[in-house]
């Protein structure tokens, strides 16, 4: 059967971003990825532009770019996705489809609003992008930067910043496009750039953002972008001496620009510039942006290449206070591409000849051939110590978030969704893949009928443990049953040979749910079964149901008495706690010297049912980690774990902290110092809040039934609304953060 390939050619890559899970923000007529972000798709045209990479074309050539594969795999890829393409309905094809337009629209300056003031664009400028305040209030006066109006985001309604305008004027100063730079600050978002950023729809291209000092004849210099430039020229072109020059923002790396402009200013200045300038980043794509001038010299113009000596481009440089200039001849600027191409193209291969050399050695050394059991041993051991440098990493970078309360805090957000996972693999997870929501092995999602998507990396984390046994021969040794001999293996039996048993735990692989092709309605059946939510439910059954199951795990787990109907109480915590500005303290913990194991958790009688579930969680939180208290952990670090773990605990039933979120931060920050001060506990003092906070949770989760459970379909409605008891809820809970510095155990 003859191939279409007009008709695959016409497959949308936008509709392969969403078929793959492919995360991209949209502007206008184009697409950008979020991990990639200098890869750009024109949606109108169906063609992908990888500027970094100087790589464009088709959504096959997408593919084998994008998933790193040849293009024969690619080629099957693409024809899968044409089948489910294929497979749509119309209506779900449409969106794919470029609008129609009778005649291509052209940048009108005109009909861009603006706003009277530069206040947000010049606090952005010197804030985040490290610029002088003198400086950029210059600009501004001479409307080198204009700002634009707020707007409103199509998807989620949120009022935005508003963004730079750097306008790109003509040779009759006449505004013919310009670049947008948002001032919105969101990774999640945007990605590693944080910001939005984008050309004007119809600008154009023939033109860039550009300026000049004198009469800009003598010297031409070529940047990616207008806050590169504008960089380099407060860095460099603060005395009178510096003149004549034209700066030159290519808003990417297209050299087609720099030749318009050179073009241009001979008409204008009736020479070419006695030098042109190319001060693109210092990496891959800026080498390969400069690289056509090594071929395209003019006589009488010197062409070279400026590098910053401190980060990628010239705003990481100025940021760093640093003014230094490298200065490369366009032959080291080859070479240096050369030599960057040559490392990432053999970087891969490389290391698998490494891997391969040193198999060729140990084949050498050997006199025969090792069998396949063994050469599959041997694989089954590189790849476990690969994992186990994958698990290291994880657990560093977790052990590093705990001095950021907004890590932390995140964190814990994630322990709270109760996917009974354990502490050390919850923060595996955590630690790989800071976004992971709904989490599952390779076999779990296919046995819901979701498939996890081809070419995605897993999380690693350590699976159940095996019981190995193991013989010990006479020298003391110690082999595996199933590498032990026959004649050992009858020896053991008989009793002749010690045998021992230890716990292996294998690594496995697991995925979060966007790495799979799960839809919305796979969603609700792969959420954690939550049995209350006090989110969505009010009834003061579930309140109080949810309160006699804690009290319930407070005596039954934890050994501990709860007393909160002894009007002796009120009087108790007066003469033991001190007062707060809410009056008598509203909890406190006991413990009994004689019987240190059976606790007392005392609560005033007087508290609502709400007052109640916050102040027991935080109390059971000292009782799960503070029974037999280390006298080695201050007692600021205690009150910061004893919250955290009850910030898990009132999340998982929902009761979400909202505005004291600031608070909880605010009093962690002040502890946090304290705990990563104590190196040689702070890895486990993390893993405790998780192993009690889980405990709990999970009790939650076994009990909590009888007709009294929330639907998965009620739970997944998004936007929903708070509600009489979440607002009531986040009051006993700022009560409750209000009371933290002076909140102890009373002993």
């Amino acid at each position: 059967m003859a191939i279409n390939r007009a008709a695959m050619k016409a497959l949308p890559i936008q509709g392969y971003l969403d078929y793959k899970g492919i995360d991209y923000t949209t502007e206008h007529n184009r697409v950008r990825l979020v991990d990639h972000d200098s890869c750009v798709i024109n949606t109108d045209k169906n063609v992908f532009f990888w500027n970094s990479k100087q790589l464009s074309g088709d959504l096959g050539d997408f593919i084998a770019a994008y998933e790193d594969v040849t293009p024969k795999e690619a080629w099957v890829r693409w024809s899968e996705f044409g089948r489910h393409y294929n497979g749509q309905d119309e209506t779900d094809k449409d969106k794919y489809q470029a609008p129609t337009r009778q005649n291509d629209y052209k940048f009108n300056w005109q009909r861009w609003r603006t706003a009277q003031t530069t206040n947000n664009s010049e606090n952005y400028l010197v804030n985040e992008r490290g610029f002088d305040a003198t400086f950029v209030q210059r600009l501004a006066n001479a409307d080198f930067i204009k700002q634009g109006k707020p707007r409103q985001d199509r998807q989620t309604k949120e009022w935005q910043k508003p963004a730079i305008l750097f306008p790109w004027h003509d040779e009759n100063d006449q505004v013919v496009g310009l670049d947008q730079q948002g001032t919105e600050v969101n990774f999640e978002k945007y990605g590693k750039r944080g910001t939005q950023k984008k050309v004007a729809a119809g600008s154009d291209t023939h033109y860039g953002y550009n300026f000049r000092t004198g009469n800009g004849a003598d010297q031409l210099i070529v940047f990616e972008s207008p806050i590169d430039a504008l960089s380099y020229a407060q860095m460099h072109f603060t005395e009178p001496a510096n003149k004549n020059t034209t700066f030159l923002s290519l808003s990417g790396t297209d050299h087609q620009k720099v030749l318009s402009q050179l073009d241009r200013m001979k008409q204008l200045n009736g020479h070419l510039p006695k030098q042109l300038v190319l001060a693109t980043d210092n990496d891959l794509a800026g080498f390969k942006a400069a690289a056509p001038f090594d071929m395209l010299q003019f006589e009488g113009m010197k062409n070279s290449r400026q590098i910053p000596t401190q980060g990628k481009d010239w705003n990481d440089q100025l940021k760093a206070h640093d003014p230094a200039i490298k200065t490369l001849t366009m032959d080291e600027n080859q070479q240096q591409l050369a030599a960057l191409e040559t490392f990432t193209q053999q970087a891969k291969p490389a290391a698998k000849a490494t891997s391969q050399a040193i198999d060729d050695k140990q084949v050498a050394a050997q006199p025969q051939r090792k069998t396949r059991e063994q050469r599959r041993d041997d694989r089954k051991g590189k790849s476990r110590e690969r994992n186990e440098e994958i698990i290291k990493d994880a657990l560093t970078r977790v052990q590093n978030y705990q001095n950021d309360p907004k890590e932390v805090q995140q964190y814990l957000d994630f322990v709270a969704q109760g996917q009974n996972y354990s502490p050390r693999n919850t923060l595996l997870i955590y630690g790989q893949r800071q976004d992971a929501t709904i989490v599952m092995g390779y076999k779990q999602f296919a046995e819901r009928g979701i498939q996890v998507n081809k070419g995605e990396k897993g999380m690693k984390i350590y699976g159940a443990p095996n019981n190995l046994q193991s013989i010990v021969t006479p020298e003391g040794d110690r082999v595996y049953w199933r590498d032990a001999t026959a004649e050992q293996r009858q020896q053991a039996k008989a009793g002749d040979l010690e045998t021992r048993t230890v716990k292996h735990y294998p690594i496995e692989t697991v995925f979060d749910v966007k790495q799979t092709n799960a839809k919305l309605d796979d969603l609700p059946k792969l959420l954690p079964d939550r049995p209350v939510n006090l989110a969505t439910d009010q009834s003061s059954e579930h309140l109080e149901t949810v309160y006699q199951t804690l009290k319930k795990y407070a005596q039954d787990e934890q050994h501990a008495r709860v007393v909160d109907q002894d009007q002796g109480a009120i009087k108790f915590l007066a003469d033991h706690k001190p007062m707060t500005s809410h009056g008598v303290a509203k909890g406190a913990t006991a413990i009994n010297r004689q019987k240190p194991d059976e606790p007392t958790i005392i609560l005033r009688p007087d508290l609502p049912v709400t007052d109640r579930i916050a102040t027991l969680a935080h109390e059971m939180g000292h009782t799960a980690l503070h029974q037999q208290s280390d006298d080695k952990i201050p007692n600021g670090v205690q009150e910061l774990q004893a919250e955290m773990t009850s910030y898990v605990v009132l999340k998982n039933v929902g009761v979400e902290p909202g505005d004291i979120s600031e608070k909880y931060m605010s009093d962690w920050t002040n502890h946090l110092k304290e705990f990563s001060d104590l190196k040689e506990k702070s890895p486990n003092l993390i893993t405790d809040v998780t192993r009690a906070s889980t405990s709990i949770t999970n009790y939650l989760s076994d009990r909590l039934t009888n007709g009294q459970q929330i639907t998965n379909a009620r739970r997944a409605v998004p936007n929903i609304q708070p509600t009489a008891v979440q607002m009531a809820t986040n009051q006993v809970t700022q009560d409750q953060a209000n009371e933290t510095k002076t909140r102890g155990q009373a002993r």
